[in-house]
């Protein structure tokens, strides 16, 4: 009895790996099954015992074990290249049959993903809807193949790094930093966005955009119905001036819809566009405040290659604009009773009451402590960039001027108008161009007269309007009175207009070697100055301007520091705060000071006296140019006042005499304050509704002008005015949207602000010296 208990009792003896295997793979050959028999049975066979071993296999809590089980078995296979191949295409075969199976459902949108172009509306082009459609598309629909070439563009990827390589001279990323830097020298600082990240810095981005369009292209492919982003490619290329033929090739790759989907979804939208302006414009829609007006001419000329009888190239002349619905913020932070139109009439019958005075036009002590700041903060900036920066933070150093008034950088509530067959170039043209408006909307000429209508246009627009009215008065009815109507000056038309007389006043004779005028700058700065006066581009006047400025300052700051004949360090220097700010205080008393101005006047020579004169008018306009992107309408305002004092003495700016001081003592003096403060806080806007990002509302709609131009001279067929009136003019920002899509999740990585060598400021400074321009 005593030896069984010893055997139970007796250890375990050790088996090794081997000879475990061994002794199963004889149990499996007395059993008829080899391992891969074995394993079929095990999985398949309906068994409680074999159901309660497998129970884990296909659960969370058991994928670890048949993951390793799987990668055993793949690394055993793999182990030559015919086995290499076997498995690759067994996956192949898998992810084909998963492919396949995953697909967005069929039907038109909720039910399906075909979206028909009788029932599109601007909404379907909405970020959030976009980004509604990717997601499903991607994580619903088609998840695998969205997944795997994810995973193919991002393996080995790190999110925010780059991993260290050898830099290749001809490399994509060089080339592209090249374009950029190219892009940011000679792109229109006003018409430019921003430049977002380099690729190779937003990787992961680019990667899950380049996969979701990928997944859409090929359920386009096997379904022509599932056509969402197709549509909106469809209008993005069409407005972007891709020809018919490239548009097929993109078509056929399942990139883009036909170019007659997009025309007739223009169509569509065209007719909605329409019904938007009426109720933007009805009674419902404006009961405190109606919405402002931009208007604009636009001239271009309708030519024809094969010309005929009746037949001919033709200018056209007509006039766009749009309607700028108020924030009702805004609106709700005034009197509603200041903005209605007796509360207008009756300011404006006591105007003739009012004393007009030149104080009203000079700076307040308080103002010119603020043109002091931004004078020093111009010398500041200059110095921070070019010369040399802070080594501590003992002494505050301000490079940007306080603020006076700012506005809201909420998104603008804009809707574009239908183009008009008339222009406003003339008082009659004026009264075509309101009943053109008249003929947009549901209102009839009583209704529309008998609302304050604050209309926003360049000179041109204002003067024909007030001719108008003069021309009127008095009259009893108020469908011929226009007495409603209060006209605006654009904001960007006066700066250019302004900026464009300082600038000649001051250019010079470059045809003359003996004259010191600013033309010398731009060639110091390897500017051609022969062609800088043109008055159409006025955004390349404005950034001369600035040039020729920053290279005049750093020029004075060069004299107080005593290095006039040293040039600049390829990188600043680092000097103590305290000294930056002694040559920031020291360059104001030398060169802008009241005193230092008399002082210059004494001189024989006019040369330091005509170099103050510009470092003025050149801040003004460079302090109004950065207080409009600002968004600061108080600072513009300073500007303003100046400028219709500075109007009086300069003979190109006769009109701007008048109607400068007389919007300015109209804002200031005349309108009630609440409706004052909506004027002001309207004149600018911020399109990407970002800080820092504001036009001119005239400029905003030179921005359409031109986008509808370039639609016209690239679109090919169906472009005739009747098409372009009622389909292209009213769709133009729909279709523009497209541009910018993703922009505001992408990654900023510098603004686009005009470089200017630091040598080519050296070598101004040495031409300065050698010429004798200041002392």
């Amino acid at each position: 009895m005593s030896q069984p208990a010893s055997q139970n009792n007796a250890p375990r003896r050790y088996r090794t790996e081997a000879s475990k295997i061994t002794a199963i793979l004889d149990l499996m050959s007395e059993m008829d099954h080899d391992p891969k028999s074995f394993m079929i049975s095990f999985l398949r066979i309906k068994n409680d015992q074999a159901a309660i071993q497998r129970r884990y296999w296909r659960t969370p809590r058991g994928w670890d074990g048949t993951s390793a089980m799987i990668d055993a078995i793949r690394d055993f296979i793999c182990t030559d290249q015919t086995g290499k191949a076997f498995w690759e295409e067994r996956m192949l075969s898998e992810a084909t049959r998963i492919v396949v199976r995953q697909k967005p459902p069929s039907g038109i949108f909720p039910e399906g993903g075909y979206y028909s172009t009788k029932k599109i509306t601007p909404e379907f082009f909405d970020d959030d809807k976009q980004d509604m459609r990717e997601e499903e598309l991607t994580q619903t629909h088609t998840p695998f193949l969205f997944n795997l070439l994810y995973n193919k563009m991002t393996q080995g990827k790190k999110k925010h790094s780059v991993e260290e390589e050898d830099k290749d001279p001809n490399g994509f990323e060089q080339l592209e930093n090249e374009d950029q830097e190219l892009d940011t020298n000679t792109n229109s600082d006003f018409f430019r966005e921003i430049l977002v990240a380099p690729i190779h810095l937003d990787h992961h981005t680019r990667a899950k955009k380049t996969a979701t369009v990928a997944c859409s292209m090929v359920s386009f492919i096997l379904n022509r119905r599932i056509n969402g982003m197709q549509l909106a490619n469809s209008l993005t290329f069409l407005a972007s001036g891709v020809s018919d033929r490239v548009n097929h090739y993109l078509n056929y790759i399942g990139l883009a819809s036909s170019r007659r989907t997009a025309h007739r979804s223009l169509e569509v939208l065209g007719v909605h566009a329409e019904k938007v302006i009426k109720k933007k414009m009805s009674q419902s829609e404006a009961q405190i405040m109606p919405p402002f007006l931009c208007i604009d001419n636009l001239d271009f000329e309708q030519r024809v290659h094969a010309k005929s009888l009746g037949h001919t190239s033709k200018m056209f002349h007509g006039t766009w604009g749009y309607i700028h619905h108020l924030n009702p913020m805004l609106v709700s932070s005034v009197p509603a009773g200041d903005l209605s139109l007796e509360s207008y009439t009756a300011s404006m019958k006591n105007a003739a009451e009012i004393n007009v005075t030149p104080t009203m036009f000079l700076a307040s002590k308080a103002e010119e402590q603020h043109w002091t700041s931004v004078l020093k903060c111009q010398i500041a900036k200059v110095i921070l960039e070019y010369i040399a920066v802070p080594s501590n933070k003992d002494f505050p150093i301000t490079s940007s001027p306080p603020v006076v008034e700012q506005i809201s950088h909420n998104r603008p509530d804009i809707t574009m108008l239908k183009l008009m067959i008339a222009s406003d170039n003339s008082a009659q043209g004026v009264e075509d161009v309101c009943t053109g408006i008249i003929q947009q909307t549901n209102l009839s000429e009583t209704q529309f007269y008998n609302r304050l209508l604050m209309l926003d246009g360049d000179l041109g627009t204002c003067v024909n309007v007030k001719c108008l009215q003069n021309q009127r008065f008095p009259s009893s009815h108020v469908e011929n009175s226009l007495d409603n109507i209060c006209t605006l000056l654009g904001g960007a038309h006066t700066l250019w207009n302004i900026g464009h007389a300082i600038y000649t006043k001051h250019f010079g004779n470059s045809s003359d070697s003996r004259d010191s005028g600013a033309w010398r700058y731009l060639e110091s700065l390897g500017i051609p100055s022969r062609k800088t006066l043109d008055k159409k581009d006025f955004t390349l006047m404005i950034d001369n301007m600035i040039k020729i400025h920053e290279a005049t300052l750093v020029h004075c700051i060069m004299l107080v520091m005593g290095k006039e004949n040293i040039s600049l360090d390829p990188e600043p220097q680092s000097l103590p705060s305290k000294d930056i700010v002694s040559i920031i205080n020291s360059t104001y008393t030398r060169f802008f000071s009241a005193k230092s101005r008399v002082d210059a006047s004494k001189r024989p020579s006019p040369k330091l006296s005509n170099l103050q004169l510009r470092l003025f008018d050149f801040a003004s306009v460079c302090e109004a140019n950065t207080a409009m992107k600002a968004g600061d309408i108080g600072r513009v305002m300073f500007m303003w006042k100046r400028w219709a004092v500075m109007a009086q003495g300069i003979k190109k700016l006769s009109n701007y005499a008048v109607h400068l001081p007389r919007m300015i003592v109209l804002m200031n003096e005349i309108l009630p304050p609440g409706l004052s403060k909506v004027v002001r806080h309207s004149l600018l806007v911020a399109p990407s509704a970002r800080q820092k990002h504001f036009v001119a509302k005239d400029l905003y709609l030179e921005m359409q002008n031109y986008s509808l131009k370039y639609f016209f001279n690239h679109s090919g067929r169906g472009t005739e005015i009747k098409r372009l009136k009622d389909v292209y003019s009213v769709n133009i920002p729909l279709v523009l949207a497209g541009f910018d899509t993703g922009t505001e999740q992408a990654i900023r990585f510098r603004e686009c602000d005009p470089v200017t060598s630091q040598k080519n400021q050296a070598s101004v400074s040495k031409q300065l010296l050698a010429n004798g321009q200041t002392e």
